[in-house]
């Protein structure tokens, strides 16, 4: 092989070796990125229906605030306070973020907005809910074995203070009036949202945002004449 082309080869073997090298360096970044984007897609989505499912029911919220001596939430009184703040921001943020096309009035940015400000409500209560849940099912374990004399966390301590399991007890049921007193926060803005545009909140993701600016085009076409 003339000079030359021994060193075309040995170039060209220095640029695989190199490209090689720097993929074996980004690899693992990669893959970091591909886990947070495999968590994000598995983590579940803050809605109405999941806080519903995690949260104590209206039996089970009268029972706690009797058994543990809890005041209970009003919820007529919560959900009113969600209703009204929300209908409230809409009427001020109208003005400012509806706009006018060829006559006709586009709610598009308005909606967004306050398709945000609904989600951090229900957000607000979905967290809330699985923190209490996560709390209940450790106040469960503690208890299981309450019956049971060998349990050093199921006695009294000496010192006249309530024992752990009792205290995970009580946590939990703190937790769950807070989550339930959340929730209807959380619908009354909903209620408002779909009072307002005529559609039912729905938590955020690209594909529904996708539907609604289908909705929004279509009922433009149609008002068009298309």
């Amino acid at each position: 092989m003339s000079n030359a082309a021994t060193a075309i080869a040995q170039a060209h073997t220095e640029a695989q070796e190199k490209k090689a090298n720097k993929a074996n360096k980004n690899a693992p970044r990669a893959r970091s990125f591909q886990e947070a984007v495999d968590r994000k897609a598995a983590a579940p989505i803050a809605s109405l229906e999941a806080v519903k499912a995690l949260i104590p029911t209206d039996a089970q919220a009268a029972a706690i605030a009797r058994a543990f001596a809890i005041d209970e939430v009003d919820t007529d009184e919560v959900f009113g306070a969600g209703f009204n703040s929300v209908m409230e921001e809409i009427k001020i943020m109208e003005p400012i973020l509806a706009t006018t096309v060829n006559g006709e009035k586009n709610y598009r940015a308005l909606e967004m907005h306050m398709q945000r400000i609904v989600g951090a409500r229900v957000a607000s209560a979905f967290g809330q809910a699985q923190f209490y849940e996560t709390k209940r099912q450790a106040a469960r374990e503690l208890s299981s074995g309450f019956t049971n004399d060998n349990r050093d966390e199921d006695r009294m301590g000496v010192d006249g203070q309530a024992n752990r399991a009792a205290f995970a007890r009580e946590f939990a049921a703190q937790l769950g009036m807070k989550a339930y007193g959340l929730s209807a926060l959380a619908e009354g803005a909903a209620k408002a949202y779909a009072e307002y545009f005529g559609s039912e909140w729905k938590p955020y993701s690209r594909n529904s945002a996708r539907s609604l600016d289908r909705q929004i085009a279509d009922a433009q076409a149609d008002a068009l004449g298309f």
